[in-house]
Formats: structure tokens, C-alpha cells, sequence
């Protein structure tokens, strides 16, 4: 989550951040008419007041099971992420209550919710909500999920998928702390149909792969008001194992805590973490990160700042490493009259990358993939947001450092003796040398009515070319727009727009440099209330029908739809 901050700048500085502005105006011209998807969470609220609290306290939520028209809200964010992999079809059916347009009176309120729908490509799509009331001490929460199709973009049945998820959620609420803990099964089924064509008949089983992932989480939080010292501990562990006779045990555990020395005005804080994994593909590799960030936080009206120092120790087992680094964290923020903020700073860290992470962004990895951690050398960053009025809100963020042991994906040339010689497996490339790059994020929001909510977001990634000719798989430019729009009080209907830029791969028997399209992109849900318990929705994706290729040779589902029901109880 970014902080919002300031730094003084200086002559050499200040060129760079003009050149950051610069650049910032120049995408925002050109990106008006390309757009996408969010799936971020930063809340813009309409009383137009923006806060810098004093620390960040993240709660567990149980799944909201409804929102009324009224009190919608558009969520955005700027996460320093990964960027995603293989962007998978997901549907998220919305349960909203109408009010049929009379004086806001207390409503029954349902807390459970189940989803059912099918489409195209022999979808099949089923979701279930059952929550504790939530004005108890104690809540909890089951939700189960089920996701599939038959066939899918090409060779019928050899580019199917299934995912299936049971999670339980748990909260327990005390005078002045609260206890929550989770415990989740994901089961992700799919095929690895980027081989080539023609191909002899083989049986299916021999790219099949399924992904069973077990999580269970605790945590331990302060909420008493005003307390001297505020604290958080979370733990978390997970258990991947794949059809290949992979398995990797994850555990992180969190503690986040700041001392108010001078009230608001002068905090003492520290941030620690620690990540212990073990991965058996082959052989038995211990991986573990430990990270400590004490800080101090200045807040004077107006001005604030922050200075802190990073101290993180990495050990690999298997490669023989054990070394300690440290990274000096300077963070400066002011706050304008007409409460807009900008912020600027320096930074650093070491990126723990492990199989889960890297499955989530490309599912369709190679057996025994190399697993190395990705430092963050140095980071400056500058940035801003806020409301300006009429509606208008914005974020941006723009960034300049170095990366070491940048990674990459790329189609896998498999050796004359194993048993898949084509090219559906990737494999993760590092780049060992020291490797500039430039971020900016830019977001815009516009809320001119109660009826009509939009935004427009772009981000620009550029990566200094060292060991390898182009940054694979990583696209340049990515432009996202999203409406809301509540036609009647009865019909809301969802327009998102894509632009992802265009993605270079090298092909691993010829060694060429290949070339993916920009994708265009184009996705519409309507939901039509029937009453405050019935919905009855409509999800349209990929309308421009483009089987576009994320991935080399992995071309993405045509037109695809979803009709369903959501039914409150």
C-alpha cells in the first residue's frame, strides 16, 4: 500500500521528477481511448476527505453479501505487484437491494447468498455465501465456489479448466482486541495445450495438471481506541502440491506495531516479517527471508516524513546462500490547502518470489523451475493523489531504480529425451545484471452523479535491455477504463475496456524473437432486481470475440458468456 509522501528536492532531482511529470501527461493524452479491467482496492468515497492515518491496520473482512445502489463505491489502488500472468475468466455476480426510489427505511438484511449460472464453452458456474449475523462478537463465514468448462479456445476438451474453492473465515471480536483466522482448499484443474500443431493422438493425462493448495491463517489485532501502543500478528501456511510431484510449504508470519511517542505528531514504528518455505521438486530446497524495518514517522500539519532502516536476511539451502542486507527507507509527504497530497521517497528490499507466487502469474510452468529472489537495488519514487473537485479524483505514482535478478517468461525448449518436445511448458529466465527501470501509474475517477461511475487508469513499464534482448512476457503499456452505470433503479449494467500492449517472447527452437499482439479487449455484466432477494445477471466477455495470446502459443477464449441468478437469504 503506498503511503502518501514528499521528498525536498533536489536540483538534480527536481529534473527528474519534471521529466516524471512530463511523461505522466503525455500517457494520460494518449491513452483516452483504451481502457480495462480493475481488480485493485483503493475505496473513493463521496465526502471528498482524504486521511493519513497514523499507522495501517488491516482487518479481515467476511465477504460482503450485499450493497445497496446508494452506497456503491469505486475501488482503485496503486500495489507495488507483480505483474499477472495468464489472466483467467473470472465472473463475480453482484447481489444489490433496490430501494425503488423511496425514503430509505431500515431493510431485512440477508446475510447469505447463493450464485448459479452457465454459458458458452460448456461453462458451469455455482457460488455460495453463508454468513453469522454481523452484530455479534463471534462471526464467521463458509463460502464454497465452483468454476468450469468442458471445452475451451482450441482442441476441445484439451484447453478445458476447473476451479473450486471452500474457504471458512472466522472473526472474534473483543472489547479491545479481535482474533480471526481462515482456513481455505483451492483445487485448480487445467491442461497445458500450448504444444504444437498438428500433433500425433496422446492421451490427455500427459498434460493434465492440478494445483491443490491448502491455506489456513490466524491473526491477533489491537482495536482499542487510542491505545499507547498498537500492534498486529498474523501467520499464514501453505501447502501447494501439483500433478508433477511438486509440493512447497509456505509459512509468513507478520507484526506490524507503532509506538505513539508525541501523540499523533511523533510515532515510533516497526514492521517485521518472517517467511520460511520448503520446495521438494527433485531435490529439498529451504528458503527463507527475514525482514525488520524499524522506523520514525514526523507528522507537522502539513508536513510529514518518515525515516527507517531495512534489514533483510535471505537463505537458500540448496545454493548456498546466507547473507544479510540493509536498506535505508526515506519517506517525505506534504499535504496541500485544497487537500491534495504528494509524496516522494527512497527505497529498497529483496522480492521473495517462491513456486506459489510464480504459478499464480503463469500456471503453466515446467517441472523443477529455478527459484531465486529478486532484489530491489534502489527505488525513487514520487507521486500524489487526491479529490479535485466536481467529482474528479486521481492517483499517480512514478518510480526509478534497479532490479537484480530480474525475472522473465519464456517458452521451454524441451531436450530430445523427454516426453513433451513442443513448447507448452515456460520456464522463469533471470537477468543476473544489474537492470534499470522506470514505472508510472497514473489514475483518473469521476463520479459527476449518483447514477454514473468511471475511471481511467494507465501504467507505463520500461526495462533496461541486459542479458536479454527484450523483457519476455512483460507488456509495456497496460490502459484499463470502467463504468458503473445504474440505469434504473431495477437495472446496473458494467462496461470494462483493455488495452495490453504489445509482449515479446523468443521462439525456443529457433531462437527468433517473436512478436504477441496487443490485446484489445471489451467486458459488460447487466444485472436486473427482480426483488431485495432475486437478481437475475448477464456477463459478457471478450466481446470483440479475439482469441489473443497472453502467452505464446496459449491463445485466450473467444466471446465467452455467463447467464445466471443470485438469490439472498
Amino acid at each position: 500500500m503506498n503511503f502518501i509522501k514528499l521528498n525536498n528536492i533536489s536540483a538534480k532531482d527536481n529534473l527528474f521528477s519534471q521529466k516524471i511529470i512530463l511523461a505522466l501527461g503525455i500517457i494520460l493524452s494518449s491513452s483516452a481511448s483504451v481502457f480495462a479491467q480493475l481488480d485493485d482496492d483503493i475505496v473513493i468515497t463521496k465526502d471528498r476527505k482524504v486521511e493519513l492515518p497514523p499507522a495501517n491496520r488491516v482487518f479481515e473482512k467476511i465477504p460482503p453479501v450485499k450493497t445497496n445502489p446508494e452506497d456503491r463505491q469505486m475501488k482503485y489502488s496503486f500495489f507495488d505487484r507483480k505483474l499477472k500472468g495468464i489472466e483467467e475468466v473470472k465472473f463475480n455476480p453482484t447481489v444489490v437491494s433496490p430501494d425503488g426510489g423511496k425514503k430509505k427505511e431500515e431493510e431485512e438484511k440477508y446475510n447469505n447468498y447463493i450464485s448459479l449460472g452457465a454459458g458458452n464453452f460448456g461453462r458451469i458456474f455455482g457460488e455460495l455465501y453463508v454468513n453469522s449475523a454481523q452484530d455479534s462478537k463471534m462471526i464467521f463465514g463458509v463460502h464454497a465456489m465452483h468454476n468450469s468448462t468442458t471445452r475451451g479456445p482450441v482442441d476441445d476438451k484439451n484447453s478445458a479448466n476447473m476451479y473450486d474453492k471452500a474457504e471458512l473465515t472466522g472473526k472474534y471480536l473483543a472489547e479491545k482486541f479481535q482474533v480471526n483466522g481462515g482456513l481455505s482448499y483451492n483445487r485448480d484443474q487445467y491442461y497445458f495445450y500450448g504444444y504444437k500443431r498438428p500433433r500425433v493422438e496422446f492421451d490427455r493425462k500427459e498434460i493434465k495438471q492440478i494445483l491443490n493448495t491448502l491455506n489456513f491463517n490466524v491473526g491477533f489485532e489491537n482495536i482499542a481506541p487510542n491505545p499507547r501502543v498498537d500492534y498486529a500478528l498474523k501467520t499464514n501456511i501453505r501447502s501447494l502440491k501439483d500433478n508433477y510431484s511438486a509440493q512447497e510449504t509456505d509459512w509468513t508470519t507478520t507484526f506490524n506495531a507503532y509506538f505513539p511517542i508525541i501523540e499523533d505528531k511523533f510515532i515510533a514504528l516497526v514492521d517485521a516479517d518472517a517467511n520460511m518455505a520448503q520446495r521438494s521438486d527433485g531435490e529439498v530446497d529451504k528458503r527463507n527471508l527475514f525482514r525488520v524495518e524499524p522506523s520514525f514517522k514526523v507528522n507537522l500539519n502539513r508536513f510529514g516524513a518518515s525515516i527507517g532502516y531495512k534489514a533483510v536476511n535471505e537463505f537458500d539451502e540448496v545454493k548456498k546462500i546466507n547473507r544479510t542486507k540493509g536498506f535505508p527507507t526515506v519517506e517525505l509527504t506534504y499535504k496541500l490547502p485544497n487537500l491534495i497530497y504528494v509524496f516522494a521517497g527512497y527505497d529498497g528490499d529483496i522480492i521473495r518470489n517462491t513456486l506459489g507466487s510464480f504459478l499464480n502469474e503463469n500456471p503453466y510452468l515446467k517441472q523443477q523451475t529455478k527459484l531465486l529472489n529478486t532484489e530491489k537495488l534502489q527505488e525513487y519514487y514520487v507521486g500524489g493523489k487526491g479529490d479535485i473537485g466536481s467529482g474528479f479524483s486521481f492517483n499517480f505514482r512514478g518510480s526509478m531504480g534497479y532490479y537484480k535478478n530480474l525475472y522473465y517468461f519464456n517458452n521451454y525448449s524441451p531436450k530430445a529425451t523427454e516426453m513433451l518436445g513442443d513448447t507448452a511448458k515456460f520456464t522463469v529466465l533471470y537477468d543476473s545484471l544489474k537492470t534499470q527501470y522506470v514505472n508510472v501509474n497514473v489514475q483518473l475517477n469521476y463520479q459527476p452523479a449518483q447514477i454514473w461511475r468511471t475511471y481511467l487508469r494507465t501504467e507505463i513499464n520500461h526495462y533496461q535491455k541486459r542479458a536479454y534482448e527484450k523483457p519476455f512476457h512483460r507488456p509495456l503499456v497496460t490502459v484499463k477504463w470502467g463504468n458503473t452505470l445504474i440505469v434504473s433503479d431495477r437495472l446496473i449494467a458494467n462496461l470494462d475496456l483493455a488495452y495490453i500492449g504489445k509482449t515479446f517472447a523468443k521462439n525456443p527452437t529457433t531462437n527468433a524473437i517473436v512478436t504477441n499482439k496487443a490485446i484489445f479487449d471489451m467486458n459488460t455484466e447487466f444485472d436486473y432486481l427482480f426483488g431485495k432477494q432475486f437478481t437475475a445477471f448477464v456477463k459478457l466477455n471478450n466481446i470483440l470475440g479475439k482469441k489473443y495470446e497472453r502467452y505464446l502459443y496459449y491463445p485466450q477464449q473467444g466471446l465467452n458468456f455467463l447467464v445466471g441468478v443470485n438469490f439472498s437469504f
